[in-house]
């Protein structure tokens, strides 16, 4: 990746998970990422617009779930920037196969292997989740993915800013610079 490009990292509004509960079961476990954004979360998102206006990006690439793609046409719309989607800048999956049957119980399980890594350097060698080293280096490949010769505004996840930027504190709708 070109290190004097300009790349910010933002991370989605508010979701309205909630509004999601009157099409159970359709929507529980991993479809909640179909869940749209909060009223608070649409003004978090127009909030982050205003952040990067004197930036001037050109070019806002999403996540593929809701709460980014609203997020980013948000802030595309406000800013006259084209939208682009970016499939591998999806959120940390506890369990990268696709095909496996994931419950609730196997989430929870593959967080806390997750954390003890955070914690201990020891990683599980059977493990299914993505170390932040992986995740750093799937937004880097994501990022060069996206040619512009402005400034580029990518919406996407807090495990996913946290692992590409070190950042303690990822609030929603906060904008991050990679400096990588």
């Amino acid at each position: 990746m070109d290190q004097s490009r300009q790349v910010f990292l933002v991370r989605h509004g508010e979701a309205d998970y909630d509004r999601l509960s009157a099409f159970a079961p359709v929507y529980h476990g991993g479809r909640r990422d179909f869940a749209p954004l909060t009223d608070l979360g649409i003004g978090q998102a127009e909030g982050a617009a205003e952040l990067l206006r004197d930036d001037r990006p050109e070019v806002v690439v999403a996540s593929p779930y809701a709460r980014t793609l609203q997020t980013a046409a948000l802030i595309a719309a406000r800013l006259g920037c084209e939208l682009r989607v970016e499939p591998a800048l999806h959120d940390w999956l506890p369990v990268r196969d696709g095909a496996a049957s994931v419950t609730g119980e196997i989430v929870r399980q593959k967080i806390e292997e997750y954390e003890a890594w955070s914690r201990s350097g020891l990683l599980p060698s059977d493990r299914t989740w993505e170390t932040d080293e992986d995740m750093a280096a799937r937004v880097g490949e994501a990022v060069s993915r996206h040619v512009t010769p402005g400034p580029l505004v990518v919406v996407t996840h807090e495990a996913v800013i946290k692992s590409a930027t070190g950042a303690d504190v990822v609030d929603l709708a906060s904008v991050h610079r990679l400096t990588r």
